[in-house]
């Protein structure tokens, strides 16, 4: 199980610095499974994946946001307004949805699912415009950052992955930033996202029945073996993603979904 996790916390590092999702997509449903494999079931599975999910993400989006920043791809106005946006949006749908004994296993399974198909979709249908790393032309209106961050930070408290998966495709389509900003910019409103839902998660789980490893919903020391390999290759995948062209960024992210959507939806409906 040791080595299952370190692997997985290593491929999702380096999909988070390449796509700018977070690696949620990875961790999540690892974690799920893993739970699972220890014996542990709703109420309590579903919202302990989603606040450990959370801190795996938060510490590969953390370091891939540190080369991000380094390489020039962050538009900073737009990380913190949609970020901040969206920790509000976490806070409220982990406090009264996703805590919730009618949200399980089955429904999480679900949202992430479908979320992923329509991304992959959104991605493959895509056209690229320029591959630079100049902001020119962006429109930063503050209801699109406002929709953007609110769909991310509902995404997140759902489904534990950072919601980049909503801000990738919406700071390269609407906000129009050059991709590899876009994944930039995710990544630095990711750290800010899954900070806030860590704490959130934190506090709704103190005094349920979780593991004895666990604070609340975030069970330490699995999110700590994904999170330190993921630290490391988060790196890498930025570094990878500025040296290849934007078409292969998309296209590995839409690659990388659709495998993942496709195990939690045959999971779920099975």
């Amino acid at each position: 199980m040791l080595l299952l996790l370190i692997v997985a916390g290593a491929l999702g590092g380096f999909i988070a610095g390449l796509v700018g999702v977070g690696g949620g997509v990875i961790f999540g449903p690892v974690l799920f499974f893993a739970f699972q494999a220890m014996g542990i079931e709703d109420p309590v599975l579903t919202p302990l994946t989603l606040g450990s999910s959370l801190l795996c993400t938060f510490a590969a989006s953390a370091s891939g946001a540190v080369a991000q920043a380094r390489a020039g791809a962050i538009d900073w106005r737009t990380a913190l307004t949609a970020g901040g946006l969206a920790a509000v949006a976490v806070v409220l749908v982990g406090r009264y949805v996703a805590t919730q004994p009618w949200y399980d296993k089955t429904a999480f399974q679900l949202v992430l699912g479908v979320l992923l198909v329509v991304v992959v979709v959104r991605m493959l249908l895509k056209k690229d415009r320029a591959d630079t790393l100049s902001t020119d032309g962006a429109r930063r209106g503050l209801g699109a950052l406002a929709a953007t961050g609110l769909g991310a930070g509902t995404v997140a408290a759902l489904a534990g992955v950072g919601g980049g998966v909503v801000l990738v495709p919406a700071f390269s389509g609407v906000i129009r930033l050059p991709m590899k900003v876009a994944s930039g910019t995710s990544t630095a409103a990711i750290v800010l996202i899954t900070a806030v839902g860590v704490a959130t998660y934190a506090v709704l789980g103190l005094g349920q029945p979780v593991p004895g490893s666990a604070l609340g919903y975030v069970d330490l020391p699995r999110a700590a073996a994904l999170a330190a390999p993921a630290v490391l290759t988060a790196r890498w995948g930025v570094a990878t993603a500025h040296r290849i062209d934007v078409r292969a960024v998309r296209l590995s992210f839409a690659a990388f979904a659709a495998l993942v959507a496709a195990r939690l939806l045959w999971n779920a409906l099975a």
